[in-house]
C-alpha cells in the first residue's frame, strides 16, 4: 500500500516538475532501477511492490518519443545510452536470477515492447542480438511456467524481426565448440569484462548489497563455460550448431496451455521460412523440428480407432490448424473417432503448410522425415496387413491424406512412398523392392469390394496429383 502511494506521489511531482530532456529523464529511470538494487534489503517483495515496471514503462515511452522526433533511422541519445551502458545485458541478468520475484516476467515484456515499437534495427547491435539470445535461451525452461505468455510473446517478436530482415538469423545460430574455446582461452578476463560488471550507471565504490552480489553471480554464471556446453536435448546431434530460437519455441510447442501451443507453431512457420541457407540446414540437421512432426503425426494416428467408416473420413469438414474448436459432446454424438480424426487431421494441415513455407532444401529434408518416420514406419504396417477392416481404414485414411495435403514436397514424398521413385514399367526386381505398391495393385481386385474401390480410387487420386504437379513443372 506504501509503495502504491510513493508511485501516486512520485507521478503528481513529475507532473508538476518542468520536463527534463529526454536523455536525463531516461538515465533518471534507469538509475531509480539500479538504485533499488543497491539499496533495498528485501529481496523477496516481488517486482509489483515496487516501481521497476513504471521505470521500464518510462524508459520505453521515451525511446518511442526520442525515435518519432528524429529523422529515420538516427540514433538518439536514449538509445545510444541504452545501446553504450549495455542496459539490456543487466536487464537480461535480473530476469535470470528473476530478482525480485516477477523480474522475468517484466524483462520479456521489455524486450518485446522494445523489438516491437522501434522501427529502426537493434538486432545488428551486438549490444541487442547478444542478451536478446541469451534471453531466448531462457525461454521454455519450465512448462506451465508463470512466464510462458511473455515467453512467447518475446520470441514471435523476434521471430517476425528475422522475417523483415533473413539475414539477422545467423546472429543467432551459436558455435558451442567455438564459444567454449574462447571461454577457455580468455579464462577471467572473458567472465570479468561483461557482464559480471554491468554498468549500471551508479557510483562502482558504493557497497553491494546482498541483491546486487546475487546479481553479479548470476551474470558471471551467464558467461561462463559450464553454460557454453552443450544442452542435453542437442547432445546427440550431429554438429555443435545450436539454434536456440527453434529449440525454445519446439519446447512451447508441449505446453498445455492450447494458446501458446499454436503462438508456437506460429514462431516455427516463420523460422522455417527465412531463405538462409545456413539457417536450413541447422534447423533440419540440430533442431528436433522434423522429430516433433513426425512424432506428433504418428502419436495422432494411433490414436484413432481400429475401425472407421470411410464415409466417416471422407465426409469430416475440412480442418485448418490453430482453430480446431472442440465440441466432445458434438464429436461423440457424430461418430465415434471424430475428435481423434479432427486431431490428426488438423495436425497434418499444420505439417503440410510448414513444410509449404519452408526454404527449399528444408522443406525437401522435412518433407522425407515424413516419409520415413510415419508413412513407412507407421502406415505402411497398416496398409499391409491381412484384416480387411484394417485395410479398408488405413486406406481411406490414405486417400484423405493425399487429398489433403497441398505443399509439393510432402505431395512428392506420398507418391514415393506409393510408388517408389523409378519411373520405368513394372518388374519382378520392382515387386520385391516396393511390395506396398504390389500389394496396393492386388488390393485393386480384392475379394472386398469396398477394398477394391477405394484402392482404385486411392490410384485416381495419385493420377489427379501426378498430373496437376507434371503440368506445374514439378515431378
Amino acid at each position: 500500500m506504501f509503495s502504491k502511494f510513493t508511485s501516486i506521489l512520485q507521478h503528481a511531482v513529475e507532473a508538476l516538475a518542468p520536463s527534463l530532456p529526454l536523455q536525463e529523464d531516461f538515465v533518471y529511470h534507469w538509475k531509480a532501477i539500479t538504485h533499488y538494487y543497491i539499496e533495498t534489503s528485501d529481496d523477496k517483495a516481488p517486482v509489483t511492490d515496487t516501481n521497476i515496471p513504471s521505470h521500464l514503462e518510462q524508459m520505453l515511452d521515451i525511446l518511442t518519443q526520442e525515435e518519432r522526433e528524429r529523422e529515420s533511422g538516427e540514433t538518439g541519445p536514449c538509445m545510444e545510452y541504452l545501446l553504450h551502458h549495455k542496459i539490456l545485458e543487466t536487464l537480461y541478468t535480473l530476469g535470470k536470477a528473476d530478482c525480485p520475484p516477477g523480474m522475468k516476467q517484466q524483462v520479456l515484456s521489455f524486450y518485446t515492447k522494445l523489438l516491437g515499437r522501434i522501427r529502426q534495427p537493434l538486432l545488428p547491435h551486438i549490444n541487442v542480438h547478444r542478451p536478446v539470445q541469451k534471453l531466448i535461451r531462457l525461454c521454455g525452461e519450465v512448462l506451465a511456467a508463470p512466464t510462458e505468455n511473455e515467453e512467447i510473446q518475446f520470441l514471435c517478436t523476434v521471430c517476425a524481426k528475422l522475417k523483415q530482415d533473413p539475414y539477422l538469423v545467423n546472429f543467432f545460430l551459436e558455435n558451442k565448440t567455438k564459444k567454449l574455446e574462447a571461454s577457455k582461452d580468455s579464462g577471467a578476463g572473458l567472465v570479468k569484462e561483461d557482464p559480471c560488471s554491468p554498468d549500471t550507471g551508479q557510483n562502482q565504490n558504493q557497497t553491494p548489497s546482498l541483491v546486487t552480489s546475487t546479481l553479479e553471480a548470476a551474470a558471471c554464471q551467464a558467461t561462463s563455460p559450464g553454460e557454453a556446453s552443450p544442452s542435453p536435448v542437442h547432445s546427440t546431434l550431429p554438429n555443435n550448431d545450436n539454434y536456440n530460437l527453434v529449440s525454445s519455441l519446439l519446447n512451447l510447442t508441449k505446453s498445455p496451455d492450447g494458446r501458446i501451443v499454436v503462438k508456437a507453431c506460429e514462431g516455427l512457420m516463420l523460422v522455417v521460412s527465412l531463405p538462409e541457407p545456413a539457417a536450413a540446414k541447422c534447423l533440419t540437421e540440430n533442431t528436433e523440428l522434423s522429430q516433433l512432426l513426425t512424432d506428433r503425426l504418428a502419436q495422432f494416428y494411433r490414436a484413432l480407432p481400429q475401425s472407421m467408416d470411410p464415409l466417416d473420413i471422407e465426409t469430416v469438414e475440412s480442418v485448418n490448424w490453430g482453430l480446431d474448436v472442440y465440441n466432445l459432446k458434438e464429436d461423440a454424438a457424430a461418430f465415434a473417432g471424430k475428435r481423434a480424426l479432427i486431431s490428426f487431421l488438423s495436425w497434418l494441415d499444420y505439417c503440410d503448410q510448414l513444410i509449404k513455407e519452408a526454404q527449399k532444401t528444408a522443406a525437401a529434408v522435412l518433407a522425407r522425415a515424413v516419409r520415413e518416420r510415419f508413412f513407412v514406419a507407421v502406415m505402411e504396417p497398416q496398409l499391409m496387413q491381412t484384416s480387411e477392416v484394417g485395410i479398408l481404414t488405413s486406406t481411406a485414411l490414405l486417400n484423405r491424406i493425399i487429398r489433403q495435403v497441398t505443399s509439393e514436397a510432402l505431395l512428392q514424398e506420398t507418391v514415393y512412398f506409393l510408388l517408389g521413385e523409378e519411373t520405368g514399367p513394372e518388374t519382378l526386381a520392382g515387386i520385391t523392392q516396393h511390395p506396398l505398391r504390389h500389394r496396393l495393385i492386388e488390393h485393386c481386385d480384392h475379394l472386398s469390394d469396398e477394398i477394391s474401390i477405394m484402392t482404385l480410387r486411392l490410384f485416381e487420386h495419385l493420377l489427379q496429383v501426378s498430373l496437376l504437379s507434371h503440368r506445374q513443372g514439378g515431378w
